[in-house]
C-alpha cells in the first residue's frame, strides 16, 4: 500500500459515494491511473488465499487531489451492499487506486467502503447454533447390513474399491518409507529435498498422499452403499421467492430394496462460508479450500416408523413447505468465485438408521435475491 495515495469515501444522500483521492508525491502528477470497486473475500486464517470480484473500473489521470462519483446503482452491482463478518470469512466492499508508472501498476492503495454504505438488508432472525449438525448429521450405520441391503453386483464393486484402495494405501505407504531409508539416488518417487532445495521427508509426503487415496477409497465405497435405494428429485425447483411453498410428494420420489425402519425426510438450508488457505511447504506445500455451514435453518421434517420394500417413499410426505425462513434468516449469496463467498445451500435429507443417509443438493440459483431485502 502506497502513503503517497489517500483515499476519502463519504456517502452521499443519493446511496451512492463520492471518492477524495489526495496524492502528495508531485511525481505522480499526470500519471495514468485506475480505480476499481469491488468486492473482496477475507479468509481468516494464518494462511489465508483471498479473493476478490471487480465489478467497476474507471481510467483517470492523479492530480493532487480530485472527486469521483460512483452511483448508487454501481453499488447495488456488487451483489448487495451489506457487509458480512463470519467464522471463518470477511466480505466487504473496496475501492483501490493503482498508479501506472512504466511498464506495470506499482502503486496501489485501497480502502473499504462497507462503513459508507447504506444497507437495505433486514436484520436476519435468530438461528439456533447448530449449522454444522442440520447440514451435515452424523451419520450412523451397520456396515454389514448395508452391504446385505444392496444389489450383488454392488458388493462386488464395493469389495474391489476396498482391495484397490487398500492396495494402493500400503504400497505407497511402503514406497514412503524406503525412500525414506534409501539415499538420494535410490529413492523410487519421493525425493528427499522440496522444490526449494530444503530438505523433506518422503515418509511425510507419503503419508499425505496416503490421506487423499482413504479419502476417494471412501467416498467410492459409500457410493455403493447408497445402492439400498434409489432416491431423487421428482421436479427441479427453478424461482423461489419468500412466499414459494411446495408439496413434499410433488418434490421428491425413490423407493427401497428392504424395509425402512424410523427413516426422517428433512429439508434444510444453510449459508455456507466458502475459502482457502494454505498448508505445508516447498513441493508439500497445498491449496485446501474448505465450506463451513455459519448459519443453518430446518424447513421441514417428519419420522416415519415403516415405509416397506418397494414402495414410493413420497407418498408418506404430502405435506406443504414454505421457504419463508430461509428469507428471513439466511443472507443471499455473496460469491467472488466458485471457491470463495457466501453460498446459500439447501438439500433434501433422508436419514435411515443403520443404514447410509441419503441426500439431494438443491440448486443454489433459484431464489430470487432480491426478496431477500424487505421484511
Amino acid at each position: 500500500m502506497s502513503k503517497k495515495i489517500q483515499i476519502s469515501p463519504e456517502s452521499l444522500p443519493s446511496g451512492g459515494i463520492e471518492l477524495k483521492i489526495e496524492v502528495t508525491d508531485p511525481a505522480l502528477f499526470g500519471k495514468d491511473s485506475t480505480l476499481t470497486i469491488g468486492k473482496e473475500v477475507f479468509v481468516k486464517d494464518s494462511r489465508p488465499v483471498h479473493q476478490n470480484k471487480k465489478f467497476k473500473t474507471i481510467d483517470f489521470q492523479i492530480s493532487r487531489s480530485q472527486k469521483i462519483k460512483i452511483s448508487k446503482e454501481t453499488l447495488q452491482s456488487t451483489d448487495g451492499s451489506f457487509p458480512y463478518s463470519g467464522s471463518k470469512i470477511k466480505i466487504q466492499t473496496f475501492a483501490e487506486v493503482k498508479v501506472k508508472n512504466g511498464i506495470i501498476f506499482n502503486l496501489t492503495k485501497r480502502v473499504s467502503l462497507s462503513d459508507h454504505l447504506s444497507s437495505s438488508l433486514p436484520k436476519r432472525a435468530k438461528v439456533k447454533n447448530n449449522a454444522k449438525e442440520l447440514i451435515d448429521p452424523k451419520d450412523t450405520f451397520n456396515i454389514f447390513k448395508n452391504l446385505s441391503a444392496i444389489p450383488s453386483e454392488n458388493q462386488l464393486l464395493t469389495f474391489f474399491i476396498t482391495c484397490f484402495g487398500t492396495a494402493s494405501f500400503l504400497f505407497n505407504l511402503y514406497v514412503g518409507y524406503h525412500d525414506q531409508m534409501v539415499p538420494e539416488h535410490e529413492t523410487w518417487f519421493y525425493s528427499h529435498y522440496d522444490s526449494d532445495g530444503d530438505g523433506s521427508s518422503p515418509l511425510v509426503k507419503a503419508l499425505g498422499i496416503c490421506s487423499s487415496i482413504a479419502l476417494f477409497t471412501w467416498l467410492g465405497i459409500k457410493k455403493q452403499l447408497k445402492k439400498y435405494m434409489a432416491f431423487h428429485f421428482k421436479s427441479k425447483i427453478r424461482k423461489v421467492s419468500r412466499k414459494s411453498t411446495v408439496n413434499v410428494s410433488k418434490l421428491i420420489t425413490g423407493q427401497s430394496r428392504i424395509d425402512l425402519i424410523d427413516s426422517v425426510l428433512r429439508v434444510v438450508a444453510c449459508n455456507m462460508e466458502k475459502g482457502q488457505y494454505v498448508r505445508g511447504h516447498g513441493s508439500s506445500r497445498r491449496t485446501i479450500s474448505f465450506s463451513h455451514p455459519n448459519r443453518a435453518v430446518l424447513l421441514y421434517s417428519k419420522k416415519i416408523p415403516i415405509i416397506p420394500a418397494g414402495t414410493p417413499i413420497h407418498q408418506y410426505f404430502d405435506e406443504e413447505i414454505s421457504f419463508k425462513p430461509m428469507f428471513e434468516c439466511l443472507y443471499p449469496r455473496q460469491m467472488a468465485k466458485d471457491t470463495h463467498g457466501l453460498d446459500l445451500v439447501w438439500e433434501v435429507q433422508f436419514l435411515v438408521d443403520d443404514l447410509i443417509d441419503q441426500e439431494l443438493i438443491g440448486n443454489n440459483d433459484a431464489f430470487i435475491n432480491k426478496d431477500f431485502y424487505y421484511a
